[in-house]
């Protein structure tokens, strides 16, 4: 089982994964946020990480864009919640 919390913003994405494999990355956001979650989901992929296999979390400007989230949280309430 994997955890996963992606951070799309306005200028990056940011991706932690936990669990099994821990990986980190960042990539730009470009125009789109749902084609930079298209990107993301292929990298874990990639990475023989399955998104749907695992508990994702999203928060940010383009968190509703992750289609495969469990939960889509804001960044406050993130922030909150780690302090």
């Amino acid at each position: 089982m994997h955890f996963i919390g992606i951070d799309i913003g306005s200028t990056a994405a940011k991706v932690v994964v936990m669990g099994e494999a821990e990986r980190r990355f960042v990539l730009p956001t470009g125009w789109s946020g749902p084609e930079t979650a298209r990107t993301i989901r292929q990298r874990l992929a990639a990475d023989g990480i399955q998104p749907e296999a695992s508990y994702v979390i999203s928060t940010g400007y383009g968190r509703k864009a992750v289609d495969f989230a469990c939960k889509q949280v804001t960044e406050i309430t993130c922030h909150a919640l780690g302090s």
